[in-house]
């Protein structure tokens, strides 16, 4: 599988890139895991679990004989352990773990998770790929050291990764499913340019190709030995501001951009028919999406009104940055960047690859980037947190918007067991979204591949899971 990117890390409780999840997912397991469809939870490594009477702590059930690729046997203490390593303040992913109040492990098959609050959302959480589990204390490593051939007990084993080139993976032997993987092994090649992607997989070099511009479904379509496919997706495409710098630190500023997107002209230019214009930060994939407020709507002539309010009335210069490479992204920046220029804002593009412009954006060096997000969990709480609060793990998408109500509304709705009552606050939380516009979303995209005919059984989750355990390839 060629990817325009590379994992960032290979510990669970360190990235945040999908780069690294999707890879992480292929070699760990965790308690639960997302269904295909993203409806539900289902068993993984615990068999069952059961939320106590006073709704106050979560028992799971571990899977008979499951053990790591290495043949250790996995235990509770193991779960203990790498459940404990997403609770540091220190992983960006603390907040989703943040009211466990303590791990209990009454025996190896058991373990126990209380909650400083009822907390509705903590099945979906023990899906999260940060809380992957490993063997206790790493092994005997540091997690650096372990990060570098991680051990985990999901369908493939860590075999080397190239830094820059490749990643392979193996099959795991010992895995608990029987009968999977079917695959000998899976290699992830880095291969930043969608047009030599494209060329590759024409080329037989590779099987599957991720994301390649929706402009060549249709050609990929023609070939006889090729099959493209859009899988039902979480991502939501967006354009971002760094509200930490001038000027968009400005309301009005950030208002007067979000009126004069055109994203039926992207959809059009980008997606060619596919996915859908986004309105609320929060996509159709989760049953948190509103899909009553649209927020502000294209209008030039609302955009420079909304512009003459702000301390820049005359407009101003700012940088677009976006990744390398990226055919998609190259349209948006070129449409974004004559739609910002019709309201006196002129847009110097510059492109990165994809881990320096992940840097930059996290570090704040930025004005504008456009980048996209899918959730990992079938609840709307990861998501309502990461791309909706400033505790949320990515700042807002690295937008560094400070609000307090925001953590206010989705510690709310998650602490509620009603879904009514809490479909409320995430309606709250994305109306002030769209209000003070630290980010636009773009659209909803499903999520694209091209891939070889003698590929079977490739069907991505909805949370973005390649399920390759079950693939095969064909004689």
């Amino acid at each position: 599988m060629a990817r325009a990117d590379e994992p960032s890390s290979l510990v669970p409780s360190v990235p945040t890139d999908n780069a690294s999840i999707w890879c992480m997912e292929e070699i760990y397991d965790t308690l639960l895991v997302p269904s295909q469809d993203g409806l539900k939870v289902e068993p993984s490594l615990a068999t069952s679990w059961k939320q106590s009477a006073d709704k106050l702590s979560w028992t799971f059930t571990l899977r008979d004989g499951v053990t790591f690729s290495n043949g250790q046997p996995l235990t509770s203490a193991d779960v203990k352990f790498s459940i404990d390593q997403n609770r540091k303040q220190d992983a960006p992913f603390y907040f989703l773990d943040a009211v466990i109040s303590d791990i209990q492990t009454p025996d190896a098959k058991t373990v126990v998770l209380k909650t400083k609050v009822p907390w509705a959302p903590l099945p979906s959480t023990m899906a999260l790929y940060a809380n992957s589990i490993v063997p206790a204390n790493y092994g005997g490593k540091t997690a650096a050291a372990f990060g570098q051939a991680p051990i985990g007990s999901g369908p493939f084993a860590f075999d080397h990764w190239t830094k820059g080139s490749e990643l392979k993976l193996v099959k795991n032997a010992k895995y608990w499913d029987t009968g999977k993987p079917k695959l000998d092994s899976v290699t992830f090649t880095v291969v930043a340019d969608s047009n030599t992607r494209s060329t590759q997989l024409a080329g037989g070099q590779i099987q599957i190709n991720e994301f390649p511009p929706y402009s060549t479904i249709k050609a990929v379509k023609a070939q006889p030995r090729l099959k493209v496919d859009t899988f039902s997706s979480s991502e939501v495409d967006y354009l971002g501001m760094n509200t930490s710098r001038k000027p968009f630190d400005d309301v009005n500023v950030r208002r007067a951009i979000a009126q004069a997107v055109d994203k039926n002209a992207i959809r059009s230019a980008v997606l060619f028919g596919n996915g859908d214009i986004a309105t609320t930060f929060l996509s159709p994939a989760t049953w948190g999406h509103n899909s009553t407020d649209k927020g502000l709507p294209f209008d030039l002539t609302a955009a420079k009104a909304t512009l003459a309010k702000s301390a820049y009335p005359n407009g101003f210069k700012a940088t677009l940055v976006t990744s390398a490479g990226n055919q998609n992204s190259a349209s948006q920046a070129q449409l974004l960047q004559a739609n910002l220029a019709k309201i006196g804002i002129t847009v110097t593009l510059q492109t990165l690859d994809p881990s320096a412009l992940r840097t930059a954006t996290k570090a704040g060096n930025y004005d504008m980037s456009l980048g996209y997000y899918t959730t990992d969990v079938i609840d709307p709480d990861e998501i309502a947190r990461f791309a909706g609060t400033p505790a949320g793990g990515s700042n807002l998408l690295y937008t560094f918007y400070k609000n307090d109500e925001l953590q206010k509304l989705a510690d709310s709705a998650s602490s509620n067991q009603d879904q009514a009552t809490r479909k409320k606050s995430y309606d709250r939380l994305q109306a002030i979204i769209l209000d003070q516009v630290p980010y636009v979303s773009l659209y909803y995209a499903p999520a694209v591949y091209s891939y070889s005919g003698s590929v079977r059984g490739f069907h991505p989750g909805a949370t973005g899971n390649y399920f390759l355990k079950n693939v095969s390839l064909a004689k």
